[in-house]
């Protein structure tokens, strides 16, 4: 897995989690807004390197991998992770593993409570089915990726990670996610817990996610976004979602 960093080294430290079939460029203008004051962790998770062969086998060995190269390199404490849809659920194991002490946990839309069997194996062969018809450049899928996930200036590089990512992947990664279940239990006093979440219908999963922290984590705020849809401003007008994270970062 391939980790990039931005910014100033010395400054406090932001780790950026891309979601899955994401380009890790979606975090250019969160970048670009934050690098003068911060330092900026983007790992590119396994599978989704347009520059690498190697497939994803699980979150846990791609936890390791961050894990072992930031606290080597900057220690044992981060001021903020925030991770979008799946990669909220990596950011989650972070948080369980404590190995990294965590001051903001921002998590948005990620499925944390996980599936059961027969939804993963729809979940596996709609993402396969919607990959390889973007693949054969099926223009209604393509396009509508603009108007869900990615803007039109980031469409290109968007094709090329779906051009790149393999159906073994694709299929772990969707296995991956229904066997998490984020416990009810993390003992981390000192970590603010944020879970945003988009009203839209489509949304339900996650508002019963947001549920479940407010139930069991009293340092938690839950964020409901009326009329989004998945991670909509996130990923398709960040400057208006830079100002949520910068309520949250207190800046």
């Amino acid at each position: 897995m391939e980790i990039l960093e931005f910014g100033n080294p010395k400054q406090e430290k932001i780790i950026l989690i891309h979601g899955f079939e994401s380009p890790y460029q979606i975090w250019d203008d969160y970048v670009e807004y934050y690098k003068n004051d911060y330092c900026l962790i983007v790992p590119i998770l396994t599978g989704h390197n347009i520059n690498e062969d190697t497939d994803f086998e699980s979150f846990e060995k791609c936890v390791k991998e961050l894990e072992d190269y930031y606290v080597k390199k900057h220690g044992n404490k981060v001021f903020a992770i925030y991770g979008m849809s799946m990669g909220g659920v990596f950011a989650s194991i972070l948080w369980q593993h404590q190995n990294i002490k965590i001051s903001k946990l921002i998590m948005e839309s990620s499925p944390l409570l996980g599936f059961e069997n027969v939804m993963v194996s729809i979940l596996t062969k709609q993402y396969l089915t919607i990959t390889h018809k973007a693949q054969a450049g099926d223009k209604k899928t393509v396009r509508g990726a603009v108007d869900s996930m990615v803007t039109e200036d980031k469409l290109e590089i968007f094709m090329e990670l779906l051009n790149h990512i393999s159906d073994t992947t694709i299929t772990n990664y969707i296995k991956e996610i229904g066997k998490h279940k984020l416990p009810a239990n993390i003992n981390t006093p000192e970590t603010e817990i944020y879970y945003l979440y988009g009203g839209k219908i489509n949304e339900i999963l996650f508002k019963k996610v947001a549920k479940f922290i407010e139930k069991n984590y009293q340092n938690s705020n839950t964020i409901c976004f009326k009329r989004k849809g998945h991670c909509e401003d996130a990923l398709l007008k960040p400057q208006e979602h830079i100002k949520v994270l910068n309520e949250i970062l207190k800046i």
